[in-house]
C-alpha cells in the first residue's frame, strides 16, 4: 500500500474521532444527555434522575456535579394544562447531563444570576454546580464553585432583579464561550 493512501485512511479515522484514546471501548451508556432534576419533591434526595420506564425517581447521592457548561436554554413545557417554563443547563462531564429546574424556583434564580455574573472565560473551564437544602422543605439553593480552588462564587441577587435581562445575559455568556 502506498504512503498517501495510508495517510488518507489515518486522516479519515482521526476526523471521525475513532483514533481518540479518550473514547471508551466496551459497554457504556448511550452518548445522549441524562436529565437531572433539581427540586425537593422527594425526601431522600436533592436531585435525581427520572426513570420513566419504571415511573420512579433515582436519587443522586452526590450534591455536586463538575463539568463544562455547554448550553443554557429555557424550555417551554406544560404542567396540568398550564405553561411551565424550565431552565435546562447542559453540562459535559463523564457523560452529557442536563440539569432541569423550574424557571421560577430559587435554584434556577440562583443558577441564572450567578452564571450571568461570571466572566465569559470561566465557561471555558470546568465549573461545579451544587445543590444545597434550605431551612424549609421547599427551599433548594444552587451554588457554583471553582473546582480548582473550592471557592464558591457568591452572587446574591437583588429583590428587584430583572429576570428577563438576567436570563438573557446568562445565555449569552454561555454561548460566547464557544467563540
Amino acid at each position: 500500500m502506498d504512503t498517501e493512501l495510508l495517510q488518507a485512511i489515518l486522516d479519515e479515522l482521526k476526523a471521525q474521532g475513532r483514533s481518540n484514546p479518550s473514547i471508551a471501548l466496551g459497554f457504556s451508556h448511550p452518548p445522549k444527555a441524562r436529565y437531572i432534576y433539581a427540586n425537593r419533591q422527594y425526601p431522600d434526595c436533592l436531585w435525581y434522575f427520572w426513570n420513566g420506564a419504571k415511573n420512579i425517581h433515582e436519587p443522586i447521592e452526590h450534591h455536586a456535579l463538575t463539568g463544562i457548561i455547554e448550553k443554557l436554554e429555557i424550555e417551554e413545557k406544560e404542567f396540568r394544562g398550564k405553561p411551565d417554563p424550565k431552565v435546562n443547563l447542559h453540562i459535559r462531564a463523564d457523560r452529557p447531563y442536563v440539569i432541569q429546574s423550574g424557571l421560577d424556583t430559587l435554584f434556577a434564580k440562583g443558577l441564572l444570576y450567578t452564571l450571568s455574573k461570571l466572566p465569559t472565560e470561566a465557561f471555558k473551564r470546568p465549573i461545579t454546580i451544587a445543590v444545597e437544602a434550605g431551612e424549609t422543605d421547599q427551599v433548594l439553593f444552587c451554588r457554583i464553585y471553582n473546582p480548582l480552588t473550592g471557592n464558591a462564587v457568591y452572587a446574591p441577587y437583588p429583590d428587584d432583579a430583572n429576570w428577563e435581562t438576567v436570563k438573557n445575559r446568562a445565555i449569552e455568556k454561555v454561548e460566547a464561550r464557544q467563540t
